[in-house]
């Protein structure tokens, strides 16, 4: 929602996890699956993702 109300918005891929999903059709995914897919959906479109050592670097002088 924040992407939505126009605040740049960021996800730590590294620092978010999941766990094993039973899908819509019945099948387990598998959580690292979950996980992808999940920041999949969001980078580009309601926020940037990237990972602690980037988000690190662009804070640290």
């Amino acid at each position: 929602m924040a992407g939505n109300l126009g605040f740049r918005t960021y996800v730590v891929a590294d620092a978010t996890a999941t766990f094993d999903q039973i899908g819509m059709d019945g099948r387990k995914r598998a959580a690292a699956d979950v996980h992808f897919a999940a920041l999949s959906d969001l980078n580009g479109e309601f926020a940037t993702v990237v990972d602690t050592e980037a988000l690190l670097a662009s804070v640290v002088d």
